[in-house]
Protein backbone atom coordinates (compact mmCIF):
# COMPACT_ATOMS: atom_id res chain seq x y z
CA UNK A 1 0.00 0.00 0.00
CA UNK A 2 2.84 2.31 0.89
CA UNK A 3 4.47 1.41 -2.41
CA UNK A 4 1.34 2.37 -4.42
CA UNK A 5 1.00 5.70 -2.58
CA UNK A 6 4.65 6.49 -3.30
CA UNK A 7 4.24 5.77 -7.01
CA UNK A 8 1.14 8.02 -7.26
CA UNK A 9 2.79 10.95 -5.48
CA UNK A 10 5.89 10.57 -7.61
CA UNK A 11 3.85 10.59 -10.84
CA UNK A 12 1.94 13.75 -9.76
CA UNK A 13 5.19 15.52 -8.97
CA UNK A 14 6.57 14.57 -12.36
CA UNK A 15 3.56 15.89 -14.25
CA UNK A 16 3.70 19.16 -12.29
CA UNK A 17 7.36 19.61 -13.15
CA UNK A 18 6.77 18.98 -16.87
CA UNK A 19 3.76 21.38 -16.95
CA UNK A 20 5.75 24.07 -15.18
CA UNK A 21 8.60 23.73 -17.69
CA UNK A 22 6.20 24.01 -20.65
CA UNK A 23 4.48 27.08 -19.16
CA UNK A 24 7.84 28.75 -18.69
CA UNK A 25 8.50 28.31 -22.42
CA UNK A 26 5.25 30.20 -23.42
CA UNK A 27 5.53 33.95 -24.28
CA UNK A 28 4.21 36.38 -21.66
CA UNK A 29 1.27 38.61 -22.73
CA UNK A 30 -0.11 41.74 -21.01
CA UNK A 31 -3.81 42.38 -20.50
CA UNK A 32 -5.27 45.01 -22.85
CA UNK A 33 -5.68 48.38 -21.13
CA UNK A 34 -9.24 49.23 -20.16
CA UNK A 35 -10.49 52.45 -21.80
CA UNK A 36 -12.70 53.74 -19.02
CA UNK A 37 -15.38 56.36 -19.77
CA UNK A 38 -13.93 59.78 -18.95
CA UNK A 39 -15.82 62.93 -18.03
CA UNK A 40 -15.59 65.69 -20.67
CA UNK A 41 -15.89 69.02 -18.86
CA UNK A 42 -14.83 71.10 -21.89
CA UNK A 43 -18.37 71.29 -23.26
CA UNK A 44 -20.25 71.54 -19.97
CA UNK A 45 -21.88 69.25 -17.43
CA UNK A 46 -23.13 65.83 -18.50
CA UNK A 47 -20.68 65.23 -21.37
CA UNK A 48 -18.30 62.25 -21.51
CA UNK A 49 -15.76 61.03 -24.04
CA UNK A 50 -16.84 58.31 -26.41
CA UNK A 51 -14.30 55.49 -25.72
CA UNK A 52 -11.57 55.50 -28.33
CA UNK A 53 -12.58 58.94 -29.65
CA UNK A 54 -11.94 62.62 -28.98
CA UNK A 55 -15.68 63.33 -29.38
CA UNK A 56 -17.78 64.13 -26.32
CA UNK A 57 -21.41 63.08 -26.08
CA UNK A 58 -24.33 63.91 -23.83
CA UNK A 59 -27.48 61.83 -23.59
CA UNK A 60 -30.68 63.29 -22.22
CA UNK A 61 -34.40 63.53 -22.69
CA UNK A 62 -37.69 63.71 -20.89
CA UNK A 63 -40.95 61.88 -20.19
CA UNK A 64 -44.16 63.90 -20.04
CA UNK A 65 -47.67 62.93 -19.02
CA UNK A 66 -50.59 65.35 -19.44
CA UNK A 67 -54.32 65.49 -18.88
CA UNK A 68 -56.34 68.27 -20.57
CA UNK A 69 -59.84 69.63 -20.32
CA UNK A 70 -61.09 71.89 -23.13
CA UNK A 71 -64.53 73.44 -23.10
CA UNK A 72 -66.58 71.73 -25.86
CA UNK A 73 -68.17 74.20 -28.28
CA UNK A 74 -70.68 73.87 -31.13
CA UNK A 75 -69.95 74.65 -34.76
CA UNK A 76 -73.32 73.24 -35.73
CA UNK A 77 -76.44 71.84 -34.11
CA UNK A 78 -75.48 69.20 -31.53
CA UNK A 79 -71.82 69.03 -32.50
CA UNK A 80 -70.60 70.20 -29.11
CA UNK A 81 -72.14 67.06 -27.68
CA UNK A 82 -70.07 64.91 -30.05
CA UNK A 83 -66.71 66.41 -29.14
CA UNK A 84 -64.29 65.09 -26.55
CA UNK A 85 -63.81 67.53 -23.68
CA UNK A 86 -60.93 65.65 -22.05
CA UNK A 87 -57.89 63.75 -23.23
CA UNK A 88 -54.53 62.29 -22.27
CA UNK A 89 -51.04 62.70 -23.69
CA UNK A 90 -47.86 60.72 -23.10
CA UNK A 91 -44.57 61.77 -24.66
CA UNK A 92 -41.06 60.34 -24.59
CA UNK A 93 -38.12 62.40 -25.85
CA UNK A 94 -34.50 61.47 -26.52
CA UNK A 95 -31.72 64.08 -26.96
CA UNK A 96 -28.25 63.25 -28.27
CA UNK A 97 -25.59 66.00 -28.36
CA UNK A 98 -22.13 65.18 -29.79
CA UNK A 99 -19.30 67.75 -29.82
CA UNK A 100 -15.69 67.71 -30.96
CA UNK A 101 -13.07 70.41 -30.46
CA UNK A 102 -11.11 71.30 -33.62
CA UNK A 103 -9.06 74.08 -35.18
CA UNK A 104 -12.38 75.27 -36.66
CA UNK A 105 -13.94 75.54 -33.24
CA UNK A 106 -16.51 73.15 -31.81
CA UNK A 107 -18.15 70.76 -34.30
CA UNK A 108 -21.60 69.84 -33.02
CA UNK A 109 -24.21 67.28 -34.11
CA UNK A 110 -27.54 67.21 -32.30
CA UNK A 111 -30.82 65.38 -32.72
CA UNK A 112 -34.06 65.14 -30.77
CA UNK A 113 -36.61 62.41 -31.36
CA UNK A 114 -40.11 62.31 -29.86
CA UNK A 115 -42.83 59.69 -29.59
CA UNK A 116 -46.26 61.00 -28.60
CA UNK A 117 -49.45 59.11 -27.78
CA UNK A 118 -52.64 61.20 -27.77
CA UNK A 119 -56.27 60.53 -27.06
CA UNK A 120 -59.50 62.52 -26.84
CA UNK A 121 -59.27 66.29 -27.07
CA UNK A 122 -55.56 66.14 -27.96
CA UNK A 123 -56.60 64.66 -31.32
CA UNK A 124 -57.90 68.14 -32.33
CA UNK A 125 -60.98 66.76 -34.01
CA UNK A 126 -64.58 67.94 -33.89
CA UNK A 127 -65.87 64.40 -34.04
CA UNK A 128 -65.63 62.20 -30.98
CA UNK A 129 -64.90 59.95 -29.33
CA UNK A 130 -61.27 59.87 -30.44
CA UNK A 131 -59.17 56.85 -29.47
CA UNK A 132 -55.42 56.71 -28.94
CA UNK A 133 -52.90 57.34 -31.69
CA UNK A 134 -49.09 57.35 -31.61
CA UNK A 135 -46.98 59.76 -33.65
CA UNK A 136 -43.23 60.08 -34.11
CA UNK A 137 -41.43 63.35 -34.70
CA UNK A 138 -37.86 64.24 -35.62
CA UNK A 139 -37.93 67.52 -33.72
CA UNK A 140 -34.26 68.44 -34.25
CA UNK A 141 -31.40 67.11 -36.39
CA UNK A 142 -28.66 69.60 -37.21
CA UNK A 143 -24.91 70.09 -37.56
CA UNK A 144 -23.04 73.21 -36.46
CA UNK A 145 -19.60 73.89 -37.92
CA UNK A 146 -17.56 77.11 -38.17
CA UNK A 147 -20.63 79.30 -37.72
CA UNK A 148 -22.90 77.27 -40.03
CA UNK A 149 -26.08 75.50 -38.90
CA UNK A 150 -27.57 72.96 -41.31
CA UNK A 151 -30.50 70.60 -40.82
CA UNK A 152 -33.70 70.68 -38.77
CA UNK A 153 -33.60 73.34 -36.07
CA UNK A 154 -35.53 76.18 -34.45
CA UNK A 155 -36.22 78.96 -36.94
CA UNK A 156 -33.74 81.77 -36.35
CA UNK A 157 -36.62 84.24 -36.71
CA UNK A 158 -38.19 82.98 -33.48
CA UNK A 159 -37.44 84.55 -30.11
CA UNK A 160 -39.98 83.83 -27.34
CA UNK A 161 -41.06 80.61 -29.09
CA UNK A 162 -43.53 79.47 -26.40
CA UNK A 163 -40.84 79.43 -23.72
CA UNK A 164 -43.30 79.66 -20.81
CA UNK A 165 -46.74 78.63 -22.11
CA UNK A 166 -47.98 75.06 -22.43
CA UNK A 167 -51.15 75.51 -24.48
CA UNK A 168 -52.61 78.09 -26.86
CA UNK A 169 -55.75 78.88 -28.83
CA UNK A 170 -56.29 76.31 -31.62
CA UNK A 171 -54.67 77.58 -34.82
CA UNK A 172 -53.07 80.66 -33.25
CA UNK A 173 -49.88 80.55 -31.17
CA UNK A 174 -48.92 83.50 -28.96
CA UNK A 175 -46.05 84.17 -31.38
CA UNK A 176 -43.88 82.52 -34.03
CA UNK A 177 -42.62 79.09 -32.97
CA UNK A 178 -41.25 76.89 -35.76
CA UNK A 179 -39.12 74.46 -33.78
CA UNK A 180 -38.50 71.96 -36.57
CA UNK A 181 -37.53 74.11 -39.56
CA UNK A 182 -35.39 72.83 -42.43
CA UNK A 183 -32.70 75.48 -42.80
CA UNK A 184 -29.17 76.48 -43.73
CA UNK A 185 -27.79 79.39 -41.72
CA UNK A 186 -24.59 81.24 -40.89
CA UNK A 187 -24.02 83.11 -37.63
CA UNK A 188 -21.23 85.64 -37.09
CA UNK A 189 -20.27 86.52 -33.50
CA UNK A 190 -18.75 89.89 -32.64
CA UNK A 191 -17.95 89.57 -28.94
CA UNK A 192 -19.73 90.89 -25.85
CA UNK A 193 -22.71 88.67 -26.72
CA UNK A 194 -23.51 90.30 -30.09
CA UNK A 195 -24.24 88.14 -33.14
CA UNK A 196 -25.83 88.30 -36.59
CA UNK A 197 -27.42 85.47 -38.58
CA UNK A 198 -28.54 84.97 -42.16
CA UNK A 199 -30.72 81.90 -42.66
CA UNK A 200 -32.36 80.18 -45.66
CA UNK A 201 -35.48 78.40 -44.40
CA UNK A 202 -38.12 76.16 -45.97
CA UNK A 203 -40.92 78.33 -47.38
CA UNK A 204 -43.48 75.56 -47.75
CA UNK A 205 -43.36 74.72 -44.04
CA UNK A 206 -44.60 78.23 -43.18
CA UNK A 207 -47.31 78.46 -45.85
CA UNK A 208 -50.80 79.26 -44.54
CA UNK A 209 -53.33 78.34 -47.21
CA UNK A 210 -56.99 79.31 -47.29
CA UNK A 211 -60.06 78.40 -49.29
CA UNK A 212 -61.63 78.96 -52.69
CA UNK A 213 -64.67 81.18 -52.35
CA UNK A 214 -66.55 82.67 -55.29
CA UNK A 215 -64.31 85.24 -56.91
CA UNK A 216 -61.31 84.74 -54.61
CA UNK A 217 -58.93 81.85 -54.10
CA UNK A 218 -55.63 80.82 -52.55
CA UNK A 219 -53.27 79.24 -55.08
CA UNK A 220 -49.59 78.53 -54.51
CA UNK A 221 -47.03 77.27 -57.03
CA UNK A 222 -43.90 75.29 -56.20
CA UNK A 223 -41.17 76.77 -54.04
CA UNK A 224 -38.67 78.73 -56.18
CA UNK A 225 -36.73 80.30 -53.34
CA UNK A 226 -36.62 79.66 -49.59
CA UNK A 227 -37.59 82.24 -47.01
CA UNK A 228 -34.64 84.52 -46.23
CA UNK A 229 -34.31 85.37 -42.52
CA UNK A 230 -31.97 87.93 -41.01
CA UNK A 231 -31.32 88.34 -37.28
CA UNK A 232 -29.42 90.69 -34.99
CA UNK A 233 -29.10 89.44 -31.40
CA UNK A 234 -27.41 90.21 -28.08
CA UNK A 235 -27.10 87.92 -25.05
CA UNK A 236 -25.66 89.39 -21.87
CA UNK A 237 -26.02 89.10 -18.12
CA UNK A 238 -29.11 91.32 -18.04
CA UNK A 239 -30.93 89.16 -20.60
CA UNK A 240 -31.36 89.00 -24.37
CA UNK A 241 -32.74 91.08 -27.24
CA UNK A 242 -33.38 90.19 -30.88
CA UNK A 243 -34.48 91.92 -34.07
CA UNK A 244 -35.69 89.55 -36.80
CA UNK A 245 -36.75 90.02 -40.40
CA UNK A 246 -37.96 87.63 -43.11
CA UNK A 247 -38.71 87.88 -46.84
CA UNK A 248 -40.67 85.19 -48.70
CA UNK A 249 -41.70 84.67 -52.31
CA UNK A 250 -45.41 84.22 -53.03
CA UNK A 251 -46.09 82.68 -56.44
CA UNK A 252 -49.08 81.11 -58.14
CA UNK A 253 -49.73 78.64 -60.95
CA UNK A 254 -52.82 80.53 -62.14
CA UNK A 255 -52.94 82.05 -65.64
CA UNK A 256 -53.99 85.66 -66.24
CA UNK A 257 -57.42 86.26 -67.74
CA UNK A 258 -57.38 90.06 -67.71
CA UNK A 259 -61.14 90.51 -67.39
CA UNK A 260 -62.23 88.63 -70.52
CA UNK A 261 -59.04 88.73 -72.60
CA UNK A 262 -57.14 85.50 -72.16
CA UNK A 263 -53.37 85.96 -72.16
CA UNK A 264 -51.97 82.57 -73.07
CA UNK A 265 -49.01 81.40 -71.03
CA UNK A 266 -48.87 84.46 -68.79
CA UNK A 267 -48.70 83.66 -65.09
CA UNK A 268 -49.70 85.81 -62.16
CA UNK A 269 -46.73 87.96 -61.18
CA UNK A 270 -44.73 86.90 -58.15
CA UNK A 271 -45.08 88.94 -55.01
CA UNK A 272 -42.99 89.07 -51.87
CA UNK A 273 -44.26 88.93 -48.33
CA UNK A 274 -42.29 89.94 -45.29
CA UNK A 275 -42.28 89.97 -41.50
CA UNK A 276 -40.39 91.89 -38.83
CA UNK A 277 -40.16 91.15 -35.13
CA UNK A 278 -38.51 92.61 -32.06
CA UNK A 279 -38.22 90.95 -28.68
CA UNK A 280 -36.48 91.32 -25.34
CA UNK A 281 -36.00 89.00 -22.36
CA UNK A 282 -35.04 90.69 -19.08
CA UNK A 283 -33.64 88.75 -16.13
CA UNK A 284 -35.06 89.92 -12.80
CA UNK A 285 -32.79 88.55 -10.05
CA UNK A 286 -33.81 91.47 -7.82
CA UNK A 287 -37.22 89.78 -7.48
CA UNK A 288 -36.02 86.18 -7.25
CA UNK A 289 -33.35 84.01 -8.82
CA UNK A 290 -34.58 82.80 -12.22
CA UNK A 291 -37.30 85.42 -12.71
CA UNK A 292 -37.81 86.58 -16.31
CA UNK A 293 -39.89 89.06 -18.29
CA UNK A 294 -40.48 88.54 -22.03
CA UNK A 295 -41.84 91.22 -24.40
CA UNK A 296 -42.29 90.73 -28.16
CA UNK A 297 -44.04 92.39 -31.12
CA UNK A 298 -44.29 91.43 -34.80
CA UNK A 299 -45.83 92.68 -38.05
CA UNK A 300 -46.30 90.72 -41.30
CA UNK A 301 -47.71 90.96 -44.80
CA UNK A 302 -48.22 87.71 -46.68
CA UNK A 303 -46.44 85.82 -43.89
CA UNK A 304 -48.96 84.95 -41.19
CA UNK A 305 -47.01 82.08 -39.60
CA UNK A 306 -44.42 84.63 -38.50
CA UNK A 307 -47.15 85.97 -36.20
CA UNK A 308 -47.97 82.50 -34.86
CA UNK A 309 -51.05 82.05 -37.09
CA UNK A 310 -50.85 78.47 -38.35
CA UNK A 311 -54.42 77.99 -39.54
CA UNK A 312 -58.06 78.74 -38.87
CA UNK A 313 -58.82 79.73 -35.24
CA UNK A 314 -60.52 76.49 -34.22
CA UNK A 315 -62.99 77.78 -31.66
CA UNK A 316 -66.55 76.48 -31.91
CA UNK A 317 -68.80 78.09 -34.49
CA UNK A 318 -65.92 79.99 -36.10
CA UNK A 319 -63.85 76.91 -36.82
CA UNK A 320 -65.44 76.08 -40.17
CA UNK A 321 -66.31 79.60 -41.30
CA UNK A 322 -63.14 81.60 -40.84
CA UNK A 323 -60.64 80.68 -43.60
CA UNK A 324 -57.13 82.08 -43.27
CA UNK A 325 -54.42 82.49 -45.92
CA UNK A 326 -51.23 84.44 -46.54
CA UNK A 327 -52.78 85.96 -49.66
CA UNK A 328 -55.88 85.75 -51.85
CA UNK A 329 -56.11 86.03 -55.66
CA UNK A 330 -59.20 87.44 -57.44
CA UNK A 331 -60.36 84.93 -60.07
CA UNK A 332 -63.01 84.37 -62.71
CA UNK A 333 -64.37 81.06 -64.03
CA UNK A 334 -65.59 81.67 -67.63
CA UNK A 335 -67.14 78.22 -67.99
CA UNK A 336 -69.06 76.71 -65.07
CA UNK A 337 -66.99 73.86 -63.66
CA UNK A 338 -64.01 74.86 -65.80
CA UNK A 339 -60.65 76.30 -64.81
CA UNK A 340 -60.34 79.59 -62.97
CA UNK A 341 -58.15 82.45 -64.16
CA UNK A 342 -56.65 85.31 -62.20
CA UNK A 343 -58.07 88.77 -62.82
CA UNK A 344 -55.56 90.59 -60.64
CA UNK A 345 -52.40 90.10 -58.65
CA UNK A 346 -52.26 88.46 -55.23
CA UNK A 347 -53.75 90.47 -52.38
CA UNK A 348 -51.55 90.10 -49.28
CA UNK A 349 -53.00 89.53 -45.82
CA UNK A 350 -51.66 91.80 -43.09
CA UNK A 351 -51.38 91.22 -39.39
CA UNK A 352 -49.62 92.07 -36.16
CA UNK A 353 -49.02 90.47 -32.80
CA UNK A 354 -47.85 91.49 -29.31
CA UNK A 355 -47.13 89.32 -26.28
CA UNK A 356 -45.83 89.51 -22.74
CA UNK A 357 -44.80 86.67 -20.42
CA UNK A 358 -43.55 86.61 -16.84
CA UNK A 359 -41.86 83.85 -14.80
CA UNK A 360 -41.58 84.14 -11.01
CA UNK A 361 -40.03 81.78 -8.44
CA UNK A 362 -41.89 81.91 -5.12
CA UNK A 363 -39.38 79.43 -3.72
CA UNK A 364 -36.58 77.48 -5.44
CA UNK A 365 -39.07 74.62 -5.93
CA UNK A 366 -42.27 76.57 -6.64
CA UNK A 367 -42.76 78.90 -9.62
CA UNK A 368 -45.58 80.41 -11.64
CA UNK A 369 -46.06 81.84 -15.13
CA UNK A 370 -48.36 84.52 -16.47
CA UNK A 371 -48.63 85.40 -20.15
CA UNK A 372 -50.92 87.03 -22.66
CA UNK A 373 -50.97 87.78 -26.40
CA UNK A 374 -53.07 89.67 -28.93
CA UNK A 375 -53.11 88.91 -32.66
CA UNK A 376 -54.88 90.88 -35.39
CA UNK A 377 -55.36 89.64 -38.99
CA UNK A 378 -56.67 91.96 -41.73
CA UNK A 379 -57.59 91.04 -45.30
CA UNK A 380 -57.70 93.68 -48.06
CA UNK A 381 -61.02 95.52 -48.18
CA UNK A 382 -61.72 94.24 -51.69
CA UNK A 383 -61.39 90.64 -50.48
CA UNK A 384 -63.52 91.09 -47.36
CA UNK A 385 -66.31 92.73 -49.35
CA UNK A 386 -66.60 89.90 -51.88
CA UNK A 387 -65.85 86.62 -50.11
CA UNK A 388 -66.08 84.66 -46.86
CA UNK A 389 -62.68 85.93 -45.75
CA UNK A 390 -63.11 88.06 -42.63
CA UNK A 391 -60.81 90.11 -40.44
CA UNK A 392 -60.38 88.64 -36.97
CA UNK A 393 -58.59 89.18 -33.69
CA UNK A 394 -57.43 86.65 -31.10
CA UNK A 395 -56.78 87.36 -27.43
CA UNK A 396 -55.40 84.68 -25.15
CA UNK A 397 -53.99 84.60 -21.63
CA UNK A 398 -52.91 81.88 -19.22
CA UNK A 399 -51.23 81.19 -15.92
CA UNK A 400 -49.50 78.11 -14.54
CA UNK A 401 -48.32 76.98 -11.11
CA UNK A 402 -45.42 74.48 -11.15
CA UNK A 403 -43.89 72.52 -8.28
CA UNK A 404 -40.49 70.80 -8.54
CA UNK A 405 -40.31 68.30 -5.64
CA UNK A 406 -36.89 67.10 -6.82
CA UNK A 407 -34.39 68.36 -9.36
CA UNK A 408 -35.49 68.01 -13.01
CA UNK A 409 -39.06 67.01 -12.16
CA UNK A 410 -42.14 69.23 -12.56
CA UNK A 411 -45.76 68.84 -11.51
CA UNK A 412 -47.98 71.69 -12.61
CA UNK A 413 -51.33 72.99 -13.76
CA UNK A 414 -52.11 75.66 -16.39
CA UNK A 415 -55.42 77.46 -17.05
CA UNK A 416 -55.89 79.25 -20.40
CA UNK A 417 -58.59 81.57 -21.76
CA UNK A 418 -58.90 82.42 -25.48
CA UNK A 419 -61.31 84.61 -27.41
CA UNK A 420 -61.76 85.19 -31.15
CA UNK A 421 -63.60 88.20 -32.58
CA UNK A 422 -64.45 88.19 -36.30
CA UNK A 423 -66.10 90.82 -38.48
CA UNK A 424 -69.33 89.86 -40.21
CA UNK A 425 -70.00 90.50 -43.91
CA UNK A 426 -72.59 89.69 -46.56
CA UNK A 427 -71.28 86.13 -46.90
CA UNK A 428 -71.71 85.37 -43.20
CA UNK A 429 -74.60 83.02 -42.45
CA UNK A 430 -77.29 84.18 -40.04
CA UNK A 431 -76.45 81.63 -37.32
CA UNK A 432 -72.70 82.23 -37.53
CA UNK A 433 -71.25 83.89 -34.46
CA UNK A 434 -69.10 86.99 -34.60
CA UNK A 435 -67.12 85.96 -31.50
CA UNK A 436 -66.30 82.84 -29.52
CA UNK A 437 -64.33 82.15 -26.34
CA UNK A 438 -63.05 79.02 -24.68
CA UNK A 439 -61.44 77.79 -21.45
CA UNK A 440 -58.73 75.16 -21.29
CA UNK A 441 -56.90 73.45 -18.41
CA UNK A 442 -53.89 71.12 -18.27
CA UNK A 443 -52.29 68.98 -15.59
CA UNK A 444 -48.70 68.01 -16.36
CA UNK A 445 -46.12 65.64 -14.88
CA UNK A 446 -42.65 65.93 -16.43
CA UNK A 447 -39.30 64.33 -15.67
CA UNK A 448 -36.12 65.47 -17.43
CA UNK A 449 -32.91 63.47 -17.44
Amino acid sequence: MKLVKSLLLGSAAGFAAVAGAQAADLPMTKAAPVDYVRVCSVHGAGFFYIPGSDTCIKLGGRVRAEFMYQEPLNNGAGQGRNRDATGFRGRGQLDVDARTSSEWGTIRAFFRFQLTRDTGVYRASYTGPQGSTTNSNLDKAFIQFAGFTAGVAQSFFDFYAESLNWGSAPGVLPGSDQGSTQLLAYTATFGSGFSATISLEDRNQRAVGGATSGYYTYNSAGERMPDVVGVLRVDQGWGSAQLSGAVRQLNSSLLDYNYGTYIGGSRVDNKYGYAIQGGVKINLPMLAAGDQLWLQAAYAEGALSYLGVTGTPGLGGLASYLPVSDYVIPVVTPVAGGPSYATSSAKLTKGWNVLGAFLHYWTPSLRSTLWGSYTSVDFPGQVVAGSVYRDFKVFQAASALIWSPVKAMDIGVEVLYAKVDAKRNWASTVYQKSSEDQWQGRLRFQRDF
